[in-house]
């Protein structure tokens, strides 16, 4: 009998644990990726665990009239991994809250033209993906900012997400997509550069 309600005290403590509301934030940028860990008022780093040094990227003369964005790093990592978030997305529908999601992303080419069309492409790009954000998970503030960066050499973006999910929910998503992403973001780190990649060989 002692061992039954011994074995029932460890099932409630998981189970308490496991609805226990955890939060995160993900930020890719120019810098690389960060992932953080809420637990109560405390942050812990994911990945790095330890911050590099900021590298600030040489100045450049700007234009008095084009706004200041956050720099951003390759697009080609972003490509590979939507498939697997959208995969991800519908498995843990409407169970995963965004409490914050920010994207800025600049439209680079080195004829002027090309980088306006890259523009109009990523403004229905981006009409595209927010329905996957929408329709899946519960947003409670976004931000989306699109803009041409005349100077830059290719196109960048910017993603800061902070998430809350319960525990449970968090063990099995991380054990079951982590390693599609980390295939992904290893494929992406080997693509040579201005290859543009196909939609099969991104999934």
């Amino acid at each position: 009998m002692t061992g039954i309600k011994i074995l029932a005290g460890v099932l409630l403590v998981l189970f308490l644990l496991s609805q226990m509301r955890l939060g995160g934030c993900v930020e890719y940028g120019v810098e690389g990726l960060f992932i953080r860990l809420r637990i109560g008022a405390f942050w812990f780093p994911v990945y790095p665990l330890k911050k590099k040094k900021e590298k600030r990227p040489p100045r450049k003369t700007k234009q008095a009239a084009e706004p200041q964005y956050p720099s951003g790093g390759s697009f080609e990592l972003v490509k590979r991994c939507l498939p697997i978030i959208g995969e991800a997305a519908g498995e843990l529908r409407r169970k995963i809250r965004i409490d914050r999601l920010e994207i800025d992303f600049i439209a680079a080419a080195a004829d002027a033209a090309d980088a306006a069309l890259a523009f109009g492409y990523s403004n229905m790009a981006m009409g595209m993906i927010w329905p996957v954000f929408e329709q899946n998970f519960v947003v409670k503030e976004h931000r989306f900012r699109m803009a041409v960066g005349f100077q830059a050499d290719s196109p960048t973006i910017h993603i800061v997400a902070a998430l809350s999910m319960k525990l449970g929910q968090l063990v099995s998503f991380a054990v079951r997509y982590g390693w599609k992403l980390l295939r992904a973001y290893m494929a992406a780190k080997s693509a040579p550069k201005g290859r543009i990649i196909t939609q099969k060989e991104a999934v």
